[in-house]
């Protein structure tokens, strides 16, 4: 991060900081705590701090947290300044003592997620049927206090997110908030499901809750689980393909990461991250039906020779598209070798004809190969390869993509990956010593006497 983005989040920050004290000063203030709340209160707090554990990171980097479920029951049972006082507290030992956040980071964190709390909580109470449980249009207020809570908190999030990566604002709710904003409607029902059990049981009711908690925890936590699983099958697919050419080893692996920092600030939303890491990953798959002499040849290619070669994004395509989960990257695998100027392959496609997914793939496969060594030369700095890429903006590389990268280096945000994922080597270890032990049999095919 630069120092003036620096001290543009520094500003931010202590303004979060200062509207956030004035805001709960006057909020407490409306709705005080009553005596016979102070002991519901703290068992909530020390249920939220314990459900603040139960954490999922997601496969995009993002995160998933049951509390909001919990701020949205104690909002309709408490009231705003009880929530507020929670989420404090709750914010206090978990970010502060339990994770060990920077000062900056809770100096945000919390009067961002009081206010939001707050300005939900009063916002509920001040709606039609916010106190009728016997109705379901008690479930409207609290749709309406789950958007106010959960959409002001991700925005202040997002601001100071585009603050210090230099991104728009839009782009960064789509591609980090966005999904999780829609998909959190499920809390609402979950609340009241929450507080009809208190309402009814009492106290120890959060007991019995705890195990759906741990349910739906259990499931997103399999889930990202499986997706991981699903991604490293396909990255060992690909290091297996790569492990006899020393020169191209790794060199899926790098494409894919490099499309998803770059799918990131160009605000693709997490399904479409996940595809295209999918086709990073593959994305030279069709090579496994071109013989070697042609793939890994030093010289420069005939025409047929290129002409066979060509054939790979198509077979390729053919092949990711045989497998349900990754349909939707068999395109993006297909037109990675398209150009904006349509003098690509297979399908001569031109400008926004091509996919996104596809556009930055076609620069992030340019990029590893120039950065990488090859037996015909030495790998390229990343200052000779962005002096190609603007050479080539509009005809060979989509330029939108181009001035995205040239920002990110600008920023200090991109950076050449080296290899040195122990998994992928050691595929190509038991490969080549599979092929070493299978040249002696060939070699010597009778044991020795």
């Amino acid at each position: 991060m630069s120092r003036h983005r620096r001290y543009l989040v520094y500003l931010y920050v202590g303004m979060v900081l200062a509207v956030g004290s004035v805001f709960t000063y006057f909020a407490l203030g409306r709705q005080p705590i009553a005596p016979d709340q102070w002991v519901p209160l703290f068992c909530f707090t020390v249920f939220l701090i314990i459900a603040d554990r139960f954490e999922v990171r997601t496969s995009q980097g993002g995160q998933w947290l049951p509390t909001a479920i919990i701020d949205l029951a104690v909002i309709m049972t408490l009231g705003a300044s009880a929530a507020m006082i929670m989420e404090g507290v709750s914010i206090l030992v978990g970010d502060g003592f339990v994770k060990r956040r920077s000062p900056l980071k809770l100096a945000f964190n919390m009067p961002a997620t009081v206010m939001s709390v707050g300005a939900a909580g009063l916002i509920f109470h001040a709606l039609p049927f916010s106190g009728d449980l016997t109705s379901p249009l008690f479930l409207l207020p609290a749709l309406v206090a789950y958007m106010v809570f959960s959409g002001l908190n991700m925005m202040l999030a997002a601001i100071v997110v585009a603050i210090s990566e230099g991104r728009r604002l839009n782009l960064v709710w789509r591609a980090d908030y966005g999904w999780h904003f829609l998909s959190g409607f499920l809390t609402a029902p979950l609340s009241a499901f929450l507080v009809f059990s208190y309402e009814y049981a009492g106290l120890w009711s959060l007991l019995l809750f705890g195990l759906p908690l741990y349910i739906i925890w259990q499931s997103h936590k399999l889930f990202e689980e499986m997706k991981e699983a699903h991604i490293n099958t396909v990255a060992a697919l690909t290091t297996a393909l790569e492990a006899d050419e020393p020169y191209t080893h790794g060199h899926s692996y790098r494409v894919a990461k490099y499309a998803v920092q770059i799918g990131q600030r160009m605000g693709m939303s997490p399904a479409e991250l996940e595809e295209l890491e999918y086709a990073g990953l593959l994305h030279d798959i069709g090579k496994i039906a071109i013989t070697n002499d042609i793939v890994c040849k030093p010289a420069r290619l005939t025409k047929d020779e290129f002409d066979i070669l060509a054939s790979h994004p198509s077979i390729g395509s053919e092949i990711v598209s045989q497998m349900k989960f990754l349909k939707g990257a068999a395109d993006l695998v297909r037109h990675h070798h398209e150009r904006p100027d349509g003098k690509g392959y297979p399908d001569g496609l031109k400008g926004d004809e091509i996919q996104l997914g596809s556009r930055i793939l076609n620069c992030c496969d340019a990029i590893d190969a120039m950065t990488s060594n090859r037996p015909y030369r030495a790998a390229r700095t990343l200052e000779q390869c962005m002096e190609e890429l603007r050479r080539f903006k509009g005809t060979q590389f989509d330029a939108e993509v181009v001035e995205t990268i040239e920002a990110m280096v600008e920023a200090g945000d991109f950076e050449i990956i080296a290899q040195t994922d122990g998994a992928a080597l050691e595929i190509q270890r038991i490969v080549r010593e599979a092929a070493r032990k299978h040249e002696e049999e060939i070699a010597y095919p009778f044991p020795a006497a």
